[in-house]
C-alpha cells in the first residue's frame, strides 16, 4: 500500500477520543477492510472533517493507508448517513453487531466484495425500516460460509433425503432428517416451523424480506437456534452480541 494519499470508499464503524484534539476511527474500507484512523483536530470547533467520522456514515474518503498501525484521514466528501440507525439504539446494536461479525470473519484482510455489498444493502434495509432482527439473522446464515462452516441446508447430511420431517445438527454440520435422528442426540430439537426459517434465510436475498412475517416467539426459536449453530461451529461471538442479549430481556 502506497504512503501517498490515496481516496477511498468506507463505512464509519466507530469512533474514539484521543487525547484532547483528535480521533481514532474505524473505517470498513472496501479495498483495504477495516483500517483504523488518526484523525486531527475533531474535538475542535473549526474542524472540517469531525462531521464526516460520527459513526455510521459512509462516502468517499481520502488518507494514508498503513499496512500496520495507524492509518491517516485527510479529508472527507459525498458523505451521508444512515440517520435512522444512529438515532435508534436498537438499530445501532444491530448495526454494530453485524460489522463486528464481518470483522471476526475476515479479521483484518480486505473484506471480499461480495459480502461488502451484502452488509451494506443490510445496512440500508435496516435503515430503512425491516426488522433489524430478522436482517441480521438472514447475515448470519450466510456469513457462516465465510466462517468456512457453512451447513447442508438442501438435504439430510446422513442419508441426502430432501423431503420429509427435518432437524438441525451442529455436530453432523446441516440438516438431520427424521430417519436419522438417532445420529445426533443432541440435534437441536427445533420445530420444522424454525427448520424451514433456517433454510430460508440461508438462500433468501433482501429484496424478498419484505414478504416475510414472523411472530415474535418464532423470532426467539429463530434467534435460539442460530446462537446454538455459531456457538457450536464459529464458537464464539462478539461481545456486541452482549448488548443485543440485554436488549431482548427490556422487552419481556
Amino acid at each position: 500500500m502506497a504512503l501517498t494519499p490515496t481516496n477511498f470508499f468506507g463505512i464509519v464503524v466507530r469512533r474514539q477520543r484521543y487525547k484532547e484534539r483528535d480521533a481514532l476511527v474505524t473505517i470498513l474500507t472496501k479495498d483495504y477492510g477495516f483500517k483504523t484512523f488518526l484523525v486531527r483536530g475533531t474535538q475542535t470547533a473549526k474542524s472540517k472533517i469531525s462531521g464526516s467520522v460520527i459513526t455510521f456514515s459512509y462516502g468517499e474518503y481520502s488518507g494514508v493507508i498503513k499496512n500496520d498501525g495507524l492509518s491517516y484521514l485527510n479529508s472527507a466528501s459525498n458523505i451521508k448517513q444512515f440517520d435512522e440507525i444512529i438515532q435508534d439504539i436498537e438499530l445501532n446494536a444491530y448495526a454494530t453487531f453485524l460489522f463486528d461479525l464481518l470483522h471476526e470473519a475476515f479479521i483484518d484482510d480486505p473484506v471480499p466484495d461480495y459480502w461488502y455489498r451484502m452488509l451494506f444493502k443490510a445496512l440500508l434495509y435496516i435503515e430503512n425500516g425491516y426488522d433489524a432482527q430478522i436482517i441480521v439473522n438472514i447475515m448470519q446464515m450466510k456469513l457462516l460460509e465465510a466462517f468456512g462452516v457453512a451447513p447442508n441446508m438442501d438435504s439430510c447430511v446422513v442419508g441426502g433425503e430432501t423431503q420429509g420431517v427435518f432437524d438441525f445438527s451442529v455436530l453432523l454440520g446441516g440438516l438431520l432428517c427424521s430417519k436419522h435422528f438417532d445420529s445426533d442426540i443432541h440435534r437441536l430439537h427445533i420445530p420444522k416451523r424454525i427448520v424451514y426459517f433456517l433454510r430460508l434465510f440461508s438462500k433468501i436475498s433482501f429484496d424478498q424480506v419484505g414478504k416475510i412475517e414472523i411472530k415474535e416467539n418464532n423470532k426467539d426459536l429463530i434467534q435460539h437456534a442460530i446462537d446454538a449453530i455459531y456457538l457450536g461451529t464459529v464458537g464464539y461471538y462478539p461481545k456486541s452480541k452482549t448488548f443485543i442479549d440485554k436488549m431482548k430481556r427490556w422487552h419481556v
